[in-house]
């Protein structure tokens, strides 16, 4: 009779090995720096949407509504002039509604400078 030896063992690569090794060093390079490039880009990306305005400290209207809605309609709405914004006090916090104009820029552009718990946002008007 004769004698059956196993057949050799494949190496097993998982599917990371297999990808490094099917990519090749210079793939490897190539895809640290696009996932280094990517993150930069996910941190660095946004402009700002009123260029040099400072908003005023939290405590100068936290506890004055009628103050935030103040600043909100001298110093914030006129610089966005695509989009119809009112603001108005409603209880412990202040709704803005945006009558016309892009909801989603217009609520970025505010919460980009003022608190989420001070301010409701509402379409129509």
């Amino acid at each position: 009779m004769e004698e059956r030896r196993p057949p050799a063992q494949e190496e097993h690569l998982t599917a990371g090995q297999s990808f490094v090794k099917s990519i090749r060093p210079l793939g490897c390079a190539l895809f640290l720096i696009m996932g280094i490039l990517g993150t930069v880009l996910c941190f660095t990306v946004g402009r700002d949407p009123i260029p040099g305005y400072q908003p005023p400290e939290r405590a100068s209207y936290e506890n004055d509504l009628s103050q935030l809605v103040y600043v909100l309609e001298t110093q914030v709405f006129p610089e966005l002039p695509d989009i119809e914004l009112s603001a108005e006090v409603t209880g412990d916090t202040v709704t803005v509604t945006v009558a016309s104009g892009n909801f989603a820029v217009a609520r970025a552009a505010i919460l980009r400078y003022f608190p989420e718990d001070l301010i409701e946002f509402a379409e129509g008007g």
